[in-house]
């Protein structure tokens, strides 16, 4: 029984790792190399760049800062507006945030499948809780409120929110690593500290790189 057990959970892993490796190649199939179906990628995006703005938010909550709003701005991309008492701090949690947040999920999905399923709906009550409390732009609180309604269907009406979820993670993390740039708007050019924001670039960015390596050697250690 042991034996079938332990040969039933490294076929389980096996798959779980081609899914993986599956979803890798799609997101860049679908964001780069097949005209116009990058669209497809967009509300992908809108809920992992939420998740960024919101970690903006949730560190200057308690770092005895206020948000003003989570809103859609003119490029079509959430932006948060918040008030700080610990900037720099403020500033470095969008990315380290999301990078744990999704992490914690991702082990969650390996580890206990049922639970990670309602994992969906933690996702909607946010961006609901946002809408809610953190009310800005109409349209704003439109595609929130959209965005909502459709992770709750998918986890209430189809049997797709554990492939969902997988996606999101492996999109979050992608484009965390896509984003690490230096133009004048970014988060890294708004970090002010003693050392020039590409060499922040890549202390973020290896930072983001060992919390998922050390992830992924808690999941697939025996």
């Amino acid at each position: 029984m042991k034996l079938k057990t332990n040969k039933y959970l490294e076929n389980k892993t096996i798959t779980n790792i081609w899914l993986l490796f599956f979803f890798v190649v799609l997101y860049f199939l679908l964001k780069y190399y097949i005209p116009y179906w990058n669209q497809i990628l967009y509300p992908i995006t809108l809920i992992v760049t939420f998740l960024h703005e919101f970690w903006h938010s949730f560190f200057a909550l308690i770092t005895w800062g206020l948000v003003k709003s989570i809103e859609i701005n003119s490029n079509w991309s959430w932006l948060a507006t918040t008030t700080w008492w610990i900037r720099n701090i403020v500033i470095m949690w969008g990315y380290i945030g999301s990078a744990i947040f999704w992490n914690i999920l991702i082990y969650i999905w390996f580890k206990n499948k049922k639970l990670s399923e309602k994992i969906i709906y933690l996702l909607a009550w946010l961006m609901i809780f946002a809408w809610v409390f953190w009310f800005s732009w109409f349209i704003s609180s439109i595609i929130l409120f959209l965005l909502a309604s459709l992770l709750i269907f998918i986890e209430k009406f189809t049997k797709y929110d554990s492939l969902i979820l997988q996606f999101l993670w492996i999109s979050s993390i992608l484009y965390i690593i896509e984003d690490f740039n230096v133009w004048p708007s970014s988060d890294l050019s708004k970090f002010s500290t003693f050392l020039p924001s590409s060499i922040w670039m890549i202390i973020w960015l290896l930072i983001v790189i060992a919390i998922t390596i050390f992830n992924f050697r808690l999941i697939f250690k025996k």
